[in-house]
């Protein structure tokens, strides 16, 4: 009997756990990953005001520390030092307090791992090892605070706190050892992209925010790599140390520097969450557009990433017009698309009026030689890949004509889909392409033509020789097509003809 009692207590306690694994994770606790060498680990000495805190600021103890009354994978109040036992101030403390103060109802919590005067090859998988091998002995014991492999213990809590809450964002600063050259901002990226497939996270939901280094300082130079890793993630962000000081060595920042810092990367977080797009029902954005008319770019459907449009970043890198993920520049009437990657969309709803072939007419910018398009009509093509011809700069818009395949009337969702970068698109004039065969007796060029023939649904059925309008009507006679209407196009002016058999 006393076995069996034993056995229930041991029973208990493992169904318990079991429905708390389950449970779901809460939409306001938002989680951040704080990474990098020194200065986020924290350098300056932490005073009596520093530990005031918000009870909604949490850290996710990344060791035991008995001075801190921490445990290894347990959430505790967010006290500085929170990167080890015994270091200093950090910019993430005063993120995390600023998060907290700004955003009532919401719990911030902190996974803090950073490891002093490292190279940026610790948080690598494939190389850590080898790098930890060849360190001095005071860097593998900071790594061994983390179990010897910092990244695994990210991923380790991570996981963890994917449990109860919802990551939000990454933070970095690193770069005072080793970014001096593009193999740095190549290794953050490999890194960023490893811990987002590690923890089944996307892109745009979850920024990289990266704060530049002390300048003037010892390791300025660090920051030409640190300002460029948004060429090269799309989704990073540079928060500035311009203005901020040292605490006396000329590589770490003061007391007071931290927490101006700490309260910088919470401004550029707030910014992000205040642009994010919250995807509703797709809808017309300027009232239902019409076909034939111009769609102007910038007037894509509502409804948010994934669903009117698909943008690889997060916020509008031009900062005008709207406030969602699309990138719109201005121009000289106007607005257009702009800063455009290959596999990005946007949609319009449309009003068909008409039916039949359209000629298009883009108003189009780049200033590169790879830009191109391609238009939708409920996700089947229109028209072939339409290539932008370089220009000088990306702000010289130029037109490119061409012809649609027959569209039905009534509403639609028009797509432009991105097969090329740096394509900028003001806006699309769509006009009737069609002459009707009242038309056609007058205007037809009494010259040998070659058409190609298409069905009213758009298919190709073959081509034909013909030099009036008799004898188009004659050879289409003379085929093996059924009693109907049929579509001619003019190879050499693109132009549509309707003809009956």
């Amino acid at each position: 009997m006393k076995q069996l009692s034993k056995l229930s207590f041991l029973i208990f306690p493992l169904t318990l756990l079991s429905t708390q694994t389950f449970a779901a994770p809460d939409p306001n606790f938002h989680i951040y990953i704080a990474f990098g060498q020194s200065n986020m680990q924290g350098n300056a000495a932490v005073t009596d005001a520093n530990r005031k805190t918000n009870d909604r600021f949490k850290i996710l103890a990344p060791m035991t520390c008995t001075n801190m009354g921490r445990t290894l994978g347990e959430w505790a109040v967010a006290v500085p030092p929170m990167f080890h036992c015994n270091t200093g101030l950090s910019p993430a403390d005063y993120f995390g307090k600023t998060m907290a103060d700004s955003l009532p109802g919401i719990t911030v919590g902190i996974i803090p791992v950073a490891v002093a005067g490292t190279a940026i090859r610790l948080f690598d998988e494939d190389l850590y090892k080898g790098y930890l091998d060849s360190a001095a002995t005071w860097l593998q014991s900071l790594a061994n605070d983390y179990g010897g492999n910092p990244y695994a213990r990210i991923i380790e809590l991570a996981k963890k706190a994917q449990q109860v809450g919802v990551i939000k964002g990454i933070l970095l600063h690193q770069g005072e050892t080793d970014a001096y050259s593009d193999a740095w901002g190549a290794s953050v990226k490999k890194i960023y992209n490893k811990m987002l497939s590690d923890l089944g996270l996307a892109a745009d939901s979850v920024p990289l925010l990266a704060g530049e280094v002390l300048s003037p300082g010892q390791c300025a130079g660090a920051n030409t790599q640190i300002d460029a890793l948004p060429n090269k993630i799309p989704t990073a962000h540079v928060v500035s140390s311009s203005g901020l000081v040292s605490g006396g060595d000329n590589l770490h920042f003061s007391n007071e520097s931290y927490q101006e810092f700490g309260k910088r990367y919470a401004q550029m977080m707030l910014s992000l969450l205040s642009t994010k797009s919250v995807p509703v029902d797709q809808a017309p954005y300027a009232g239902t557009l019409q076909i034939p008319g111009t769609i102007e770019a910038e007037n894509y459907d509502v409804g948010g990433q994934g669903v009117s449009y698909s943008d690889n970043e997060s916020s509008n890198q031009g900062g005008i017009y709207r406030t969602d993920g699309v990138d719109l520049v201005s121009t000289t009437d106007g607005y257009a698309v702009g800063y455009t990657e290959a596999g990005e969309w946007l949609e319009y709803t449309v009003n068909i009026t008409t039916s039949g072939a359209y000629t298009y007419e883009a108003l189009v910018a780049s200033g590169s030689d790879a830009s191109s398009f391609r238009l939708f009509l409920d996700d089947a093509a229109i028209t072939d890949t339409i290539k932008i011809t370089k220009g000088s700069d990306w702000k010289t818009y130029s037109s490119i004509t061409g012809t649609t395949s027959v569209l039905s009337t009534g509403s639609h969702i028009l797509k432009i889909a991105f097969t090329g970068d740096y394509a900028n698109i003001d806006n699309i004039k769509f006009t009737e392409g069609i002459t009707h065969i009242t038309e056609a007796r007058t205007n037809l060029i009494k010259d040998p033509q070659t058409f190609k023939v298409y069905n009213v649904k758009g298919k190709y059925l073959g081509s034909f020789h013909a030099r009036d309008f008799s004898s188009l009507k004659v050879e289409l006679a003379k085929s093996n097509l059924n009693s109907g209407i049929y579509l001619a196009r003019n190879r050499n002016t693109n132009k549509f003809i309707e003809v009956r058999k």
